[in-house]
């Protein structure tokens, strides 16, 4: 799925993964959950990188991320309350890195290829 449609669209098996995550029945607050988890998307993408258009096709850290962010908006909503509030969890964080650090590898391995293209280009 291209960056553009993760941005704009949550397929309705990413929905139910994200409710079942959150312990979430119904489906009376899908349409909130849906606009977390485009909002946690539009977070996740921004940190990492867009320019891999298929980076987050299939990654499990990607799609852990999405369920962290929206899980953690999710049940810290309210914009005012006397109840403690926690911060997110190291593991996002930690998740967030860890996709940093693939990403930059692929953008690494993407630059070889491209510079070896054009040096057999030359060769020619």
């Amino acid at each position: 799925m291209s960056i553009k449609s993760l941005l704009a669209h949550v397929e309705p098996e990413d929905l139910q993964n994200v409710k079942n995550f959150c312990k979430v029945d119904g489906n009376l607050e899908d349409a909130e959950i849906t606009g977390l988890m485009l909002s946690a998307r539009r977070d996740i993408i921004g940190q990492v990188g867009d320019q891999i258009d298929d980076f987050f096709d299939d990654n499990w850290n990607f799609k852990y991320a999405v369920w962290l962010k929206t899980y953690h908006s999710y049940n810290n909503r309210d914009t005012s309350s006397n109840a403690m509030t926690f911060e997110i969890q190291d593991t996002y964080n930690s998740t967030i890195n860890a996709m940093k650090d693939d990403y930059r590898y692929q953008m690494w391995l993407n630059d070889k290829e491209k510079e070896s293209n054009i040096k057999e280009r030359n060769e020619d």
